[in-house]
């Protein structure tokens, strides 16, 4: 697989991952004890590696050992990078939002 073809998919299957990760917790009523890392790494894996089989589908490309490894491991790639990337940005929007809050400790 090309870099540019990989870097394409893993940013599309970040953001997928980050909003199916935000709607579950949004349909969730018990957030209290949800770990959401958990929940996002395996909805990353899930969107990620059934994104890449979908590609891999749509360009003939055949199903080999090799190519069923790049599927897991881009689902753990987009995992890291929706998780990481959505921590970050909530993150920094609490802290903008509240910024009296960071002085005051």
């Amino acid at each position: 697989m090309a870099i540019t073809i990989f870097l394409s998919l893993l940013s599309g299957f970040s953001i997928i991952s980050g909003l199916v990760t935000e709607g579950i917790k949004k349909l969730v009523t018990d957030q209290a004890n949800l770990p959401y890392n958990i929940i996002a790494l395996i909805t990353a894996l899930i969107v990620g590696s059934g994104g890449t089989a979908v590609f891999y589908l749509f360009n003939a490309i055949p199903f080999t050992f090799h190519n069923i490894i790049c599927m897991i491991l881009m689902g753990f790639a987009s995992g890291l990078a929706s998780m990481v990337g959505f921590d970050k940005v909530k993150q920094g929007i609490e802290q903008l939002s509240k910024p009296d809050a960071d002085n005051e400790k």
